[in-house]
């Protein structure tokens, strides 16, 4: 058989090859991406309490809108427990857990560091669109601050995507931790370095749609 017969037929086979897996490929249902299926985890084994993903303001899962943005310097309000039980958290929108963990948020994301002034919670969330934690804190106890300030400063030289940052919309002498769609809030009696740690750990860049 010439070198050209034998070409010629292996061309062949490699296209009855490729025709064949693509049959095979045809009505086979697409995978979801990572951070789809990390939005939709609920399961109680990970750290933090789970807040189904927000709709946007128009109130259908898997949309555009719902993490859209919006200028800088606008305020969503968090959602009352009246407007949560009517499902009422859309148009307007209004964050269904505080600090917020999913949702329509502001342009500009927040810089992962000890941020040394009060960041709006909109760009905060932004962050965590980008695979970031946040950990809040409303206490003026000092001895918790620098706590925190420490543990965070680790993560970043770790280069983890971490930020710190003072929060009066939570109770009195209390810290959150926050993911995209998870939520730990405990009082300050209750800081545990090992407990915040594990929270970065399994949520760090668990969601990150943008791949940063």
């Amino acid at each position: 058989m010439s070198g050209t017969t034998l070409a010629i037929a292996g061309i062949g086979i490699l296209v009855v090859a490729f025709l064949i897996y693509a049959i095979s490929q045809t009505g086979q249902p697409a995978q979801d991406p990572s951070w789809l299926t990390a939005q939709r985890n609920d399961d109680p084994e990970l750290p933090g309490v789970y807040y189904p993903p927000h709709p946007g303001a128009d109130g259908v899962m898997d949309t555009i809108d719902d993490r859209s943005h919006f200028a800088t310097g606008n305020s969503i309000p968090i959602c009352t427990e009246e407007q949560i039980e009517a499902n009422q958290i859309t148009n307007p929108v209004c964050y269904t857990s505080n600090p917020p963990t999913s949702g329509p948020h502001a342009d500009q994301p927040m810089p992962f560091r000890v941020l040394e002034n009060p960041a709006p919670k909109e760009n905060l969330l932004h962050s965590m669109e980008h695979g970031g934690i946040i950990i809040w804190y409303n206490t003026t106890n000092q001895q918790v601050i620098d706590q925190l300030k420490n543990l965070v400063q680790d993560q970043v030289d770790r280069r983890r995507f971490v930020a710190l940052t003072q929060y009066s919309g939570i109770e009195p002498d209390t810290i959150a931790v926050t993911a995209w769609t998870r939520l730990d809030k405990f009082p300050i009696s209750e800081l545990d370095n090992k407990r915040i740690e594990n929270f970065i750990n399994e949520h760090h860049k668990r969601f990150n749609p943008e791949g940063f």
